[in-house]
């Protein structure tokens, strides 16, 4: 067996059918993804939107990130089944690198509810302790910033190839072109 059969082939998608509809699970993926990336360029900076939307986009980016695991998920248990059998070394940096995306991810949204002054949940945590907890927040999501650049480094084929299909695709004279060379 070569290390490639052990790798889920991420180019065939199988389409679900909803009633009479099927559903495109890549397309959704590059809106999703999208979505994605524009909720945490502007959580980044909670000036561009102020403590309370900041806090409000914050729950939207945990609820869609927690939907794009739910759609990778076949991906996380086949790579975890097989991760110590003959992997690329691809798929094992990808899937540290995922698995240290969602460890930073879930810290980062579960202290950012904790340190909360917005949401109404005034939990009374000691002053050195929120102090300490905004600090680590704010590492996290540094942190998350540093582990999403590689994230789309490593993805970055992907993303140009759907990226171009289904949100440039609508561009007239947008097709593609055989390579001349």
């Amino acid at each position: 067996m070569t290390a490639t059969q052990f790798v889920p082939k991420q180019a065939v998608v199988p389409e679900r059918t909803i009633g009479r509809r099927r559903l495109n699970r890549v397309k959704l993926n590059v809106f999703l993804d999208l979505l994605l990336t524009a909720v945490f360029v502007i959580e980044m900076e909670k000036h561009f939107t102020g403590l309370a939307l900041h806090e409000l986009l914050g729950l939207l980016f945990a609820a869609a990130f927690i939907v794009h695991i739910v759609l990778h998920w076949d991906w996380i248990v086949n790579i975890t089944r097989t991760f110590f059998r003959k992997l690329l070394h691809e798929s094992r940096f990808n899937y540290v690198l995922n698995i240290l995306l969602f460890a930073d991810m879930a810290f980062v949204t579960i202290s950012g509810i904790l340190i909360s002054r917005t949401l109404g949940l005034n939990l009374s945590l000691g002053e050195d302790f929120r102090r300490t907890l905004q600090t680590l927040h704010m590492v996290g999501s540094e942190l998350a910033l540093i582990i999403v650049a590689l994230h789309v480094a490593v993805h970055w084929k992907w993303i140009k190839v759907n990226g171009a299909r289904y949100l440039l695709g609508w561009l007239p004279g947008r097709r593609e072109q055989p390579h001349q060379g």
